[in-house]
């Protein structure tokens, strides 16, 4: 389901796992109706979604600073972590919801995944960068 998919869901009143929290956590900042609305990063086919699960929990889970190139635009800004908020179930369903809407087709985040990255990640208290991301 793309961009536009997801509005036409959202306008219908549909709902799935992880779609609140989406609206409530990412939403604001990110682009994801086609309009072009949000400075932080677009979201739909961005490497940073169907790439590495790890990765992708990192970055919600603690945040991320620094540039960084999505699609070919480069941008710098600041994106706050959520794992002091969401526990491993709910980024779970986040995360499960961003990648089946803005990525290619993939298996669902697990809970499990996700409490594996908070167990090797427990004393992070900053946010990741890019670079260290790409290693």
């Amino acid at each position: 389901m793309g961009a536009l998919a997801l509005a036409a869901t959202v306008a219908a009143g549909a709902e799935e796992p992880g779609e609140k929290l989406f609206f409530s956590y990412c939403a604001a900042c990110h682009r994801y109706d086609g309009q072009e609305m949000g400075e932080a990063p677009p979201l739909e086919e961005a490497e940073w979604v169907t790439g590495p699960e790890s990765r992708l929990i990192r970055i919600v889970m603690h945040g991320l600073t620094g540039r960084i190139v999505v699609r070919g635009e480069t941008h710098d800004r600041e994106m706050p972590g959520f794992g002091e908020i969401l526990d491993d179930e709910k980024l779970a369903e986040l995360l499960s919801f961003v990648r089946r809407h803005f990525g290619e087709p993939s298996p669902a985040i697990s809970v499990e995944a996700v409490k594996k990255v908070r167990q090797a990640d427990s004393g992070r208290s900053r946010y990741w960068t890019v670079e260290e991301l790409e290693r």
